[in-house]
């Protein structure tokens, strides 16, 4: 798949942070849908004209057009209000978008999907439901949770990804996205080194009050990634909030700079002339509060990008080299032989996990590098890939050694 040319739906596009994070890391958004005008509108003046007003539970009109154009990726964050930790957590109509998202992948079949939620999503029921259907769609899925902050956006806001792909075996993606995190979050002084206007008494302020989740702390320093932005997020601290502070808020709310709404809107990750048209405000700050941060959605699209291209491959898991060593009495010398051969495979195949062994050993037999190789090599390569794919099923199942495992392993001391 060209880099160039990875075209991709939205779904549940909201404001548009989702596929603006995506159009910078070189995705091309051919379609986005949202059920709410106001959204639509805004995502029309600051995205494109590509996005519509629809609701999507209407899968018998919505999936034949996904799968007239023909997308590589379908991307989306469904409804979370049924399982964010500011709502009531009773799954409803809202938990069973997550539903209708799956169901769409699985009818428009692209290579790709992304989907995110709060982290509360993967332990609900419509989640569960919604795997299943993905994985006998064929998806691989690599499911985590990732803080914005470690991925240049200045929020400590948790959400949860999931990225599939077709023919791929579970976890594909972890150690890239595990790679592309920062060594230290981004803080909101970091979102003020060009200072604009309106950020010239929040640059010279000490701390900065945003409103609390129930009782956790309102002040933060400026040296600090702002708290996972809510609605309500700029309000000004309450009389009880004043009278009862929380101990560890560095000054007294009072003293604290209060945030702008275009302040907020950058902590979420929109750039600063987006516009906002004549959306009423308490809409805005619902929309900032519910977007996904463009920063960490350019983040994930590179690391898609760079797979898709072949210019990665995943990390060897931790205890493989163990494994070998307790189980079979490898040395040091034979379990760096066998990881310098798998990784040299997996580069063979462009980065890719084949969820099918037959379909593994397919793409490697086709690749004509592979084919110029000494008879020796390839086989020693066809071995590790084997061994591998052994103790990936094996760390599943703790027991002994199965009757496979040892044949492939006598294979290869002979």
């Amino acid at each position: 798949m060209d880099q160039l040319e990875v075209r991709t739906i939205e779904l549940f596009s909201g404001a548009g942070g989702l596929s603006l994070g995506l159009k910078r890391a070189g995705f091309e958004i051919i379609q986005a849908y949202d059920s709410s005008n106001r959204a639509v509108e805004v995502y029309r003046r600051n995205v494109g004209s590509h996005v519509w007003q629809a609701d999507l539970k209407n899968i018998f009109e919505i999936g034949p057009k996904l799968s007239a154009l023909a997308p590589h990726a379908v991307v989306g964050g469904p409804p979370c209000q049924d399982f964010s930790a500011a709502g009531d957590r009773i799954e409803g109509e809202r938990a069973a978008m997550t539903l209708v998202f799956a169901m769409l992948v699985c009818i428009a079949k692209p290579e790709w999907f992304i989907m995110e939620n709060v982290p509360r999503a993967s332990k609900s029921k419509a989640w569960a439901e919604a795997r299943i259907m993905l994985v006998r769609a064929g998806y691989g899925i690599t499911q985590t949770t990732l803080n914005a902050s470690y991925y240049g956006v200045p929020q400590a806001r948790k959400r949860l990804i999931v990225i599939g792909r077709l023919g791929e075996r579970d976890g594909f993606l972890d150690s890239s996205l595990a790679a592309a995190r920062s060594q230290e979050p981004m803080t909101i002084r970091h979102m003020l080194r060009n200072d604009l206007p309106d950020d010239v008494m929040l640059s010279s302020a000490d701390a900065f009050y945003t409103r609390p989740f129930y009782s956790g702390r309102g002040v933060r320093t400026l040296d600090e990634p702002a708290p996972s932005v809510i609605r309500t997020t700029r309000e000004r601290p309450r009389p009880h909030y004043l009278c009862s502070p929380h101990p560890g808020d560095p000054i007294p709310a009072a003293q604290a700079a209060i945030l702008t709404q275009a302040q907020v809107s950058r902590i979420q990750g929109f750039p600063s002339d987006w516009e906002w048209g004549n959306t009423p405000c308490r809409e805005i700050d619902q929309m900032i509060a519910n977007a996904f941060p463009a920063p960490l959605a350019e983040a994930i699209g590179n690391v898609i990008l760079t797979r898709a291209a072949g210019r990665s491959i995943p990390q060897i898991e931790g205890h493989f080299g163990q494994w070998l060593w307790k189980r079979y009495g490898m040395s040091k010398a034979s379990i760096r032989n066998i990881k310098t051969r798998l990784n040299r495979g997996r580069r063979l195949l462009k980065g890719r996990t084949f969820s099918e062994e037959a379909a593994e050993g397919a793409a490697l037999e086709s690749c004509e590098h592979f084919r110029q190789l000494p008879k020796g090599t390839r086989s020693d390569i066809r071995t590790a890939l084997k061994i591998y794919r052994v103790w990936q099923i094996e760390s599943l199942l703790p027991e002994e050694p199965t009757d496979r495992a040892s044949a492939v392993l006598e294979a290869v001391a002979a």
